[in-house]
């Protein structure tokens, strides 16, 4: 598929470098879509982090379920799956502490200390794909669901390690409302309930985005967007525009 010249429009640069992307919205399958149209340009580096519940039925609409999304790119996790290895951190630390004559961590200690606790698919994932001249595109899916295994007071470090390691960070945040967003360089609302009318569902940015079509703050129909709209009329039945 080919993209039009605008695929930058929503977000100028921000993937040139590792930075974070928070998006809310009360729809699940839409909020999906809406990120893998928004990311497509990006495939070859972007990977997939589907939080499921066991025995959860996908939406038949879902982009998975239609294998929009290459396979090789998802990854579906249970949320414990995703919870922090504190044990393994905890560990590490001790075992640092006998090797430090300061009482003061270095800063490079700290993120490794980061590092170690996060799940092992996050290490891996990073391990594998983390670049910082070319960063990998991280998606989580149902965030809401791992928000409750990580303190707040942990969210900063965490992702500071995420950027560090040479990631961007998207995660995708379905019907519960939070504030534990004022760690994301950019965060966006998406308003809509059925994928199956995206075209007349909107986004808009509550922070982060100075240029392009988002920078005012209103919100922008999805069918107005060409980029995504091209990406969306392609996979998606339509009922209105």
């Amino acid at each position: 598929m080919e993209f039009p010249a605008s695929v930058d429009a929503l977000f100028p640069g921000g993937f040139s470098k590792p930075s974070s992307v928070f998006i809310s919205g009360s729809d699940r399958t839409l909020l999906k879509w809406f990120a893998f149209a928004w990311l497509s340009p990006y495939g070859s580096r972007v990977y997939w982090t589907d939080v499921r519940l066991r025995g959860e039925i996908l939406d038949p609409l879902d982009p998975m379920a239609l294998h929009a999304v290459p396979e090789e790119s998802v990854y579906v996790l249970e949320p414990p799956d995703l919870f922090p290895d504190e044990r393994g951190a905890s560990q590490a630390e001790a075992a640092a502490v006998t090797m430090l004559e300061s009482d003061e961590t270095p800063g490079s200690l700290r993120g490794l200390l980061e590092f170690l606790r996060m799940p092992s698919h996050a290490q891996k994932l990073i391990s594998d794909t983390g670049r910082p001249e070319s960063p990998s595109i991280l998606v989580t899916t149902n965030s809401q669901r791992i928000a409750i295994a990580y303190p707040q007071e942990r969210l900063e470090p965490l992702m500071r390690a995420l950027l560090e390691a040479g990631t961007c960070q998207v995660a995708l945040w379905a019907e519960a409302s939070t504030t534990l967003t004022s760690i994301f360089d950019a965060i966006l609302l998406l308003e809509g309930n059925d994928p199956a009318e995206w075209a007349n569902a909107t986004i808009r940015c509550a922070k982060g985005i100075s240029a392009g079509l988002l920078s005012t703050g209103k919100p922008v129909r999805l069918a107005d967007i060409e980029s995504i709209a091209t990406v969306l009329e392609k996979f998606l039945p339509t009922r209105s525009k």
